[in-house]
């Protein structure tokens, strides 16, 4: 049986490495091989901007306004996802609640979105203003559907481009029609995460829908589209969705629909976390294992596991970074931090070192560190103290780790189950005095306790906040839809992985290694062939480019046929998605472009910018 499993692992490695060799050959990109340089050194980072004088200083930064309903829960969630996906599109906006649209002079904004399903009561005006604005060139994002029709639905439909409507559809199902965001044509999602409710519309054959909701019964509906309506343009997003933060991106799709052409920075990075490795896990016994392959835990890992983790990360050049924990005690006494070292952590730790990859911390064991309270009961984990004792706790992980890796710098911390608490990451500053990135979660799912939810930024301290987005082996369709929403705003692809997902019965779905490490490769594959450009990134060379994402402010001014740009605090190369109707050129070796949406005609491009200053030539199509 073993025999046959690894002519089957192998067959599939070697299916995948040549895959990705003919993809790579075709598309003029060069695999990193095994000496190649570690991915630190990926991403240089100035210290300080480049002196040169920026030529555009006072360039246009388009001007948002959201109306939205304070009183109303998730129009007021709606309004804060909304938010931060024009901060990182780097639009100015402002705030006004619904119920004083009279004070606003429209005219004042390049684009107005509404926030609120409920714009039918609380609007104090006839929104027919607002479309009196589309119709002279303004730009609408309706990113609601409305929770009842009436005078003020009347009023507007037509000039939504909606040719006639009918009753609300309960849809489960999502099929992206058009580039709403890099790689979404021609994917479908479904399930209960997708649940929600849609009007019923037939549209103007003028309007063009980038995604259609479906229902189990095959009726659909529109659900994102555009419409020109006078010389403005109204973009519409027909769900309650748009409040959960695995939609920012999403959103950011729908304010990208209102523009012929759209240019806003990205990070540009793929990056892979292995929490738990090393760890002690690997000295365990497991059922699982013995049955399926008759090796102990530690044997399979050694064998099976890693190699074939190996195997799939060469084949795309992806590059891990590890969490080390150094035990599994509970102790959160200071005094009794007591660590015997293991010979199978120095084995993995010393691999994943020698094959180029990074090691980050996870802690002296894997207790978060939250005072009383700060995790759920069931979770059983033992509170520290205080800040004090954590910090002692990582300081003893930072002994530990000189002592059996001494090359190894800790740049990296990711929390134990997620959880961090205020004074936890006060200790974890305190303790690691290299640490450059803090890596939580990127979803917010309301869960008890000291959840580290983050968003992608630098925080005041200068730590980089890089979340993980996505998890597991076998992504279903929430997962790689908060990829490519992810990836559709920020550029990046944030995941991890658990060495026991196939002991667990929830995160295996009850698949042997085989079927969770085919469905992986499958997965790698179809992220690598969408997003080739996609640079493979240790956490700390990420947090690196989240540095430069995050301080560059671009100014811009759109022209007839170019767009002239300066970027203020450029700390190296700059990545940028353009999004245009048009043919982007360079003018000069200040930046590159590469488009990066199938097809021809409208999409979307990579622009890298190595200059503050650049020009980029529109051309006809």
């Amino acid at each position: 049986m073993n025999t046959d499993r690894n002519k089957l692992t192998v067959l599939l490695c070697l299916c995948v490495a040549f895959a990705a060799a003919i993809f790579v050959g075709n598309s003029g990109l060069t695999l990193p091989g095994e000496g190649a340089l570690p991915a630190s050194a990926a991403v240089p980072l100035r210290d300080a901007p480049s002196d040169e004088a920026l030529v555009v200083t006072d360039g246009e930064t388009p001007r948002a306004l959201v109306l939205y309903s304070p009183g109303r829960e998730d129009s007021a969630g709606l309004q804060k996802n909304l938010g931060i996906a024009l901060e990182h599109l780097r639009l100015d906006a402002d705030c006004l609640d619904l119920g004083r649209t009279q004070s606003v002079s429209y005219d004042d904004y390049d684009l107005v979105i509404l926030a609120s399903s409920y714009w039918e009561d609380d609007m104090d005006e006839s929104c027919a203003r607002l479309m009196g604005y589309v119709q002279d060139g303004g730009r609408l994002l309706l990113a609601a559907v409305p929770e009842s029709l009436g005078p003020q639905f009347d009023t507007s439909y037509r000039r939504m481009g909606v040719v006639d409507f009918g009753d609300y559809l309960n849809y489960d199902a999502i099929t992206f029609e058009a580039e709403l965001l890099p790689g979404m044509t021609g994917r479908s999602f479904s399930g209960e995460t997708f649940s929600d409710v849609a009007l019923s519309v037939t549209l103007e054959d003028s309007a063009l829908v980038y995604a259609w909701g479906e229902d189990a019964a095959g009726r659909r509906t529109p659900l994102i589209w555009a419409y020109d309506c006078g010389q403005g343009r109204v973009a519409v997003f027909n769900s309650t969705s748009g409040r959960g933060d695995f939609w920012r991106g999403v959103l950011a799709g729908c304010v990208n629909a209102l523009s012929d052409t759209v240019l806003y920075p990205v990070v540009n990075a793929c990056c892979i976390f292995i929490d738990d490795f090393p760890s002690p896990q690997y000295e365990s016994e497991s059922d699982v294992v013995r049955q399926e392959y008759n090796r102990s835990a530690k044997e399979f890992y050694r064998d099976i596991w890693w190699p074939d983790m190996l195997q799939i990360a060469k084949a795309y050049g992806d590059v891990y970074t590890g969490l080390f924990v150094a035990t599994y005690n509970d102790v959160t006494d200071p005094g009794k931090l007591t660590y015997t070292e293991s010979a199978t952590e120095l084995y993995f730790g010393n691999s994943l070192l020698k094959n180029g990859y990074e090691m980050g911390a996870h802690g002296y064991n894997h207790q978060p560190l939250t005072l009383a309270g700060g995790t759920p009961a069931e979770m059983a984990y033992r509170p520290w103290a205080g800040a004090a004792d954590m910090a002692a706790s990582l300081q003893r992980l930072g002994q530990i780790t000189r002592q059996m890796f001494p090359a190894v710098t800790l740049r990296t911390y990711v929390p134990p189950s997620n959880y961090l608490s205020e004074e936890g990451r006060r200790a974890v500053v305190q303790a690691l005095p290299d640490l450059e990135v803090i890596s939580g979660i990127y979803t917010d799912e309301e869960e008890e306790g000291d959840v580290y939810v983050q968003d992608f930024v630098v925080a005041e301290d200068g730590v980089a906040e890089f979340p993980r987005v996505t998890a597991g082996m076998a992504p279903d369709d929430y997962e790689q839809m908060s990829a490519l929403s992810a990836l559709g705003l920020y550029g990046a692809f944030s995941h991890f992985i658990h060495p026991d997902d196939v002991f667990d019965p929830d995160r295996s779905g009850g698949r042997t290694w085989d079927e969770l490490y085919r469905s992986y490769c499958a997965w790698m594959g179809d992220i690598h062939t969408a997003y080739p450009w996609l640079r493979p990134l240790s956490a700390s060379a990420a947090g690196n480019a989240l540095r430069i994402y995050d301080a560059a402010r671009p100014r811009l001014v759109l022209e007839e046929d170019r767009v002239r740009g300066s970027v203020e605090d450029l700390l190296g190369t700059a990545y940028f998605y353009l999004k245009t109707d048009r043919v982007p050129k360079a003018a000069d070796d200040a930046c590159t472009i590469r488009r990066i949406s199938p097809g021809e005609g409208a999409g979307y491009y990579l622009v890298a910018v190595q200059s503050p200053n650049f020009v980029i030539l529109l051309e006809e199509s």
